[in-house]
């Protein structure tokens, strides 16, 4: 499909299925179409996609719409619902009928399980073997069938489109099926009303997770046949945790409402969202208008980003700190109610609050001291600052705040204490009082300034807190438990001291590590001069020189896709080959389906250093000599455990594959063996 620069209005959606809360990837797909309209003068639209009846969930719309408000992504136009869109879809279909670009489908389910069942069995896909597709219109099929409709897609040559994320993706058309655009019902599917909508909203960037990858072909196939032009389409790559799985509930909290319940601010959970797989040169901070006049959408990566909750929780951090102090305690208020009564002391305490806070609960606990009730309950280790000798202290500090008149402030109070401590007889370290008072007013040996307490305390309730202390009514918190570490390791044996001599390596060795796989850079590529299905290649893996290689790729990949500056993974201690003729010192890695009609390089992240090996997360061992490995022993105990998951994660035996930037990949082949 070609595509034009695109030059008229910008318009982008959103278009969330009412199934659950708005979880953090659809949160960061609503961004940047939100930040790419506004980047271009255009519209951020909102589609409720509520055609399954089954599945609609009317609280999950609400949810959905709150969380975007909170993010801060406010759309533009009323909200759209798919569903009042029927008449539409239904009507698109009949027309596509009419001219000959569909057709009615009278195959029963049982029929296609059969024929589901053969394809599995003889290990191919299956595709619709297009059984009804050259029935006249006015044929009448068997009675008591509800006729499904399928769209006529092409069946040979290949659909292939510019992603402004991905770059030229391409699917052969004999993969793409004759797709059903409306049930027997007369319900339309996800991929007619999908086509059929954004087409009437005039959406002019279809920006979404690269999860979405396959449905494209045969959305495109829709447009070419009602004869409209395709939108611009950005596949951003899906979100990670930590282990390169993708994001799930296992990893921590993945809603909106989960991370506003938490204490996030949402500018910082804008900026923190921004940075996953989009970057503006190094900088990590910066505002939502830096950001609407930054985004492009060339600037995004191709690869994975990892989602890490230390990064956001110190993006927080600077957000809570630069956080107008209103705002802040009206949103600490909205958080936590029973703050209420106290709502002046917290205003007053903001300035010592935030330093201590990463998020709106670690602001609240640091404030717990505000409101907490008579008698406090004091830390074990605090405890012993109220006892013994202390307690005269205290009796004495209640005496002196009793008979004080003066202003009570932090910047008064402290030149009374300080003279207290330096009259006293015997004098007092300044520790000596501040250590009990800290004890009772706050509970803890660790606090905010101590005249800053007392004066967001008040005098009275100081006084009683300390009267609390010096007559032991307060509940003592015990400090947990540390578990005991075991003297020896499973079997009784002592554990090896630190400095000793390195471990011999394991007889077990996993065959994985026995392999060398390092990060790639294609410096040259040309085709085989004596084969049309290979290609050449010189390849950077951090040697003194460039690998000669030889690849199977010329069915798959045009010269202008496989060409210099490419990061490629290589098996690189192979011993060399010749093909046709051409000494090949390694094997470029790539994802296959299981006929092998279709193949994809395995993608590594960017940030990925050239030479650096790619190994399993928690699985070690040094690989064989370099060029002495034979494809027939080593290389035939991996292949078999070696392939994509299914979020197209390259896998050994479940655990994917591992740069210093994240995992390896192969976006559109999930489950599928890797080679």
């Amino acid at each position: 499909v070609a595509m034009a620069p695109h030059t008229g209005p910008v318009v982008t959606r959103f278009a969330p299925s009412p199934t659950g809360y708005l979880h953090i990837g659809g949160a960061r797909t609503a961004l940047f179409c939100f930040l790419f309209a506004r980047h271009h003068g255009g519209q951020f639209k909102l589609r409720i996609e509520d055609t399954d009846a089954e599945r609609h969930n009317e609280e999950a719309v609400t949810a959905i719409v709150k969380g975007m408000e909170w993010l801060g992504c406010n759309h533009d136009g009323e909200i759209v619902r798919q569903s009042s869109n029927k008449k539409r879809h239904q009507d698109v279909a009949a027309d596509l009928i009419k001219e000959g670009k569909a057709y009615k489908c009278f195959c029963t389910k049982e029929r296609l399980d059969e024929l589901r069942a053969e394809a599995e069995k003889n290990k191919v896909p299956f595709r619709y073997p297009g059984t009804c597709r050259d029935l006249p219109q006015d044929h009448v099929g068997p009675a008591g069938i509800d006729p499904v409709v399928r769209i006529k897609t092409q069946t040979e040559g290949h659909t292939a489109w510019d992603d402004e994320v991905q770059g030229t993706i391409s699917f052969p058309n004999k993969d793409i099926d004759d797709l059903i655009i409306l049930r027997g019902d007369g319900s339309p599917t996800y991929l007619l009303a999908v086509v059929v909508d954004d087409h009437d909203m005039a959406v002019s960037h279809v920006i979404r997770g690269s999860d979405h990858i396959s449905n494209t072909p045969r959305q495109i196939a829709i447009y070419e046949a009602a004869g409209w032009t395709p939108p611009r389409f950005g596949h951003i790559p899906l979100i990670h945790g930590a282990d390169g799985q993708k994001l799930s509930k296992r990893h921590g909290a993945t809603g909106c409402e989960q991370y506003e319940a938490l204490g996030y601010l949402p500018e910082a959970m804008r900026n923190y969202l921004a940075r996953l797989s989009w970057s503006h040169g190094n900088d990590e901070i910066f505002s939502t208008e830096q950001a609407i006049e930054w985004f492009t959408l060339d600037a995004c990566s191709k690869s994975p980003s990892c989602f890490d909750f230390a990064k956001l929780q110190d993006l927080n951090a600077h957000y809570i700190r630069e956080c107008d102090p209103a705002r802040l305690n009206a949103l600490v208020l909205k958080l936590f109610p029973d703050v209420e009564p106290f709502k002046k002391q917290f205003e007053m305490a903001t300035g010592m609050l935030k330093p201590r806070a990463k998020t709106l609960i670690e602001y609240r606990e640091a404030g717990e001291f505000i409101c907490a009730k008579r008698p406090i309950t004091i830390e074990e280790k605090a405890a012993k600052g109220v006892g013994g000798a202390n307690k005269d202290v205290l009796k004495e500090i209640v005496e002196l705040l009793t008979a004080y008149s003066g202003e009570w402030t932090a910047e008064a109070l402290e030149p009374v204490v300080v003279k207290f401590a330096e009259e006293h007889a015997p004098p007092l370290k300044l520790g000596q009082v501040a250590q009990p008072l800290r004890a009772c007013l706050t509970g803890s040996s660790a606090s905010p300034g101590i005249y800053e307490v007392m004066w967001v305390v008040g005098k009275e309730e100081v006084i009683g807190r300390c009267q609390d202390a010096i007559q032991g009514k307060n509940p003592i918190k015990e400090a947990p438990k540390k578990e005991e570490k075991p003297a020896a390791n499973e079997g009784g044996k002592e554990k090896p001291k630190k400095g000793g001599a390195p471990a011999a390596a394991a007889a077990d060795q996993p065959e994985y590590t026995k392999l060398e796989i390092k990060v790639g850079l294609l410096t040259k590529t040309w085709p085989h001069p004596e084969s049309e299905k290979l290609f050449c290649e010189e390849i950077d893996v951090g040697e003194a020189n460039v690998r000669s290689v030889c690849s199977g790729l010329r069915a798959f990949y045009s010269e202008a896709e496989f060409c210099a500056g490419k990061k490629v993974a290589v098996v690189t201690n192979l011993k060399p080959a010749k093909m046709a003729g051409f000494e090949s010192c390694g094997m470029v890695l790539c994802a296959a389906n299981e006929d092998h009609t279709k193949v994809e390089l395995l993608e590594v992240p960017e940030g990925a250093k050239v030479g650096e090996r790619i190994m399993l997360e928690g699985v070690e061992g040094e690989p064989l000599q370099p060029n002495q490995v034979a494809k027939k022993n080593i290389l035939k105990n991996v292949l078999p455990d070696l392939k994509t998951d299914g979020a197209g994660l390259a896998c050994w035996q479940g655990k994917p594959m591992m740069t210093s930037a994240g995992p390896i990949s192969a976006p559109t082949m999930k489950d599928s063996p890797v080679g």
